[in-house]
Formats: C-alpha cells, structure tokens, sequence
C-alpha cells in the first residue's frame, strides 16, 4: 500500500514537472523561431545581439522546472538523479577529453552543443537502463 502512495506522489510530481517544462519548451520554441526570424537580416549588433538572446529567457524557465521537480522529490529520488548525472557526466568528460587528443591530430573541432547532447543521451539512456534493472 505505501508503494501505491509513493508511485501516486511521484506521479503528480511527475506531471507537474511535465506541465511546467512542457510550457517553458514551447515558449522556447517560439522565441527562438521569432528570433531567428528576425535576427537573420539585422546587422550584428547590440540589438540583434539581445534578439539572438531571447530565446535563454525560456530556458531560465526549463531551469526553473527541473529546479523545482528536484526540490519535491524525496532523498532517494535525489540521490538516484545524482548517481544518473555524475555518469553521464563521467561519460561525457572521458570522450570530450578523449576527443581532444584527436583534435590534436587534426579531426575536426566539436561545438559545445555536440557534448551537450551526449550528457543528455547519457542522462536518458542511464536512467532507462536503471529504471529496466530496478524493475520487480
């Protein structure tokens, strides 16, 4: 019976998470398609510098969510996030940094974004593998 309560919690959490992240990503979606729009044919400067930028306010709000999603989880949700992130983490510093030897022999240079993605693929596929090997 307690695990029906606590599987009920985690699921309001849950949906209020979802909710709340779902509104700031289309909100982002939004802003950065205007901003590109009208960034496109402006010449560089302050103005289409705080266009470009428009779209980070969004994620302010996305940061926001999660902040507030951790913050009603229980210690061992937390604790599970955390062992989730410090993996993938793990995992993104050891083939950024491996890649780097390999930048020295001329591969091409990776952005920001291309390590990015590889957290969050790492986040998402760690924690599937998790929730498959803590099934009953």
């Amino acid at each position: 019976m307690l695990k029906n309560e606590t599987s009920k919690k985690d699921r309001a959490i849950a949906k209020k998470y979802l909710i709340e992240l779902g509104l700031a990503l289309g909100l982002y979606m939004v802003t950065l398609i205007t901003s590109i729009h009208f960034a496109k044919d402006m010449e560089a400067g302050t103005l289409r510098t705080l266009i470009v930028l428009t779209p980070t306010l969004p994620g302010l709000g996305a940061l926001f969510a999660i902040t507030r999603a951790v913050n009603r989880m229980d210690d061992y949700g937390r604790m599970r996030m955390l062992e989730v992130m410090a993996l993938s983490g793990g995992i993104t510093a050891f083939l950024a940094f491996s890649y780097g030897f390999l930048e020295g022999m001329g591969y091409p240079k990776q952005s920001g974004f291309t390590f990015y993605a590889v957290f969050m693929l790492g986040w998402f596929v760690i924690g599937l593998i998790r929730k498959f090997l803590e099934r009953e």
